[in-house]
């Protein structure tokens, strides 16, 4: 069986990390999928447990401020500042810098056998003194079977891998909900968000004036076979049933249009107002925030009750704050109402 380490449990949960097992551990968005980040075997386990596409990069935790300048190769003077000023701003929280990769330091696994890596230092005192504890950076993809809802607490990582891993870090579920911002440092054309996430291009440029964002320009070719990045080319987060993402003026006729029986209805609390108290309905709450916290957890609520069939879910506005919500929903949609 899997154990669950306790905060008294660092120690062992280190040890295990550095014997090449797998340890899942919390963060302020979603749990994550550890191995020891010098170890290709564990790593390449990671991939394996997950069923993940060997091509798709993972990032990797860090303990320390300071660490982003261990693992990288020199940046040219402005994005060096700018990665600096990133660090200072931002870290520990949701914000995973691609950089290029020190030669060396991580193997072709780690990177998806590119010449950039993914750093962040997550928001999590335990996770944190896990890192430490352990001597070297960890891998942390989302502890979730590969395509499926990121989990959110204990118990969702243990629905996946219960017995799969060595163990899982006891926490609290995250509170943010959704995994990080993922920001590139390392095309020459701009500056671009390749993953949005709780940091979004306005919230970095008020901390940062001399930051420059670029809209997402179109994916070449390349970066389509090699992402720099996860979530850039396969289909995430989806369960197993049927998910209609539906904006709030479309929900109400789209869900009397489909059988009561067998759908839940996924929405803010000002929507599931406007439903019969006899239907089944998941509350995501009635902020951005909160419905981006749940958004995950309410994917896998129903997944394996076979009497529930639909999820209908509303799909927040197109605006800036909501980003990371829509574009989470929209990856695990099989259709899309606005």
């Amino acid at each position: 069986m899997t154990q669950v380490y306790t905060a008294d449990d660092i120690e062992a949960a280190a040890a295990a990390l550095r014997a090449g097992e797998l340890v899942a551990f919390p963060t302020e968005t979603v749990f994550g999928l550890g191995a020891i980040a010098n170890n290709e075997t564990a790593v390449k386990s990671v991939y394996e447990v997950k069923g993940r596409p060997s091509d798709n990069p993972l990032i990797v935790h860090v303990a320390q401020m300071s660490d982003w300048k261990k693992w990288t190769a020199p940046l040219s003077e402005e994005r060096a500042r700018l990665a600096e000023q990133l660090v200072n701003q931002f870290w520990p929280g949701p914000l995973t810098l691609i950089l290029p990769v020190k030669p060396h330091t991580f193997g072709p696994t780690v990177t998806g056998g590119l010449d950039t890596v993914g750093l962040r230092m997550p928001d999590h005192p335990l996770t944190l003194k896990l890192i430490q504890a352990t001597g070297f950076p960890i891998v942390g993809p989302s502890a979730n079977r590969s395509g499926k809802p990121s989990p959110t607490t204990v118990a969702h990582v243990l629905h996946d891998f219960d017995g799969k891993i060595a163990g899982v870090l006891d926490s609290a579920p995250t509170r943010i909900g959704v995994e990080s911002t993922v920001l590139d440092l390392t095309d020459p054309s701009g500056i671009y968000i390749l993953r949005p996430g709780y940091y979004t291009a306005k919230k970095l440029m008020a901390k940062i004036p001399e930051l420059v964002i670029q809209t997402q320009k179109p994916m070449p070719s390349g970066e389509v076979l090699h992402p720099k990045a996860p979530g850039m080319k396969y289909r995430h987060y989806s369960p197993d049933l049927k998910v209609i993402a539906v904006s709030g003026r479309h929900f109400l006729d789209t869900f009397q249009q489909q059988d009561p029986k067998t759908t839940v209805a996924v929405a803010t609390d000002s929507v599931l107002r406007q439903l019969s108290e006899a239907v089944t309905t998941y509350s995501l709450g009635d902020t951005m925030l909160s419905a981006t916290q749940r958004l995950f957890a309410a994917l896998r609520q129903y997944d394996d009750d076979p009497s529930e069939q639909t999820l209908v879910v509303e799909l927040l506005p197109d605006e800036e704050g909501n980003q990371a919500y829509r574009n989470r929903l929209m990856k695990a949609a099989s259709a899309v109402i606005e």
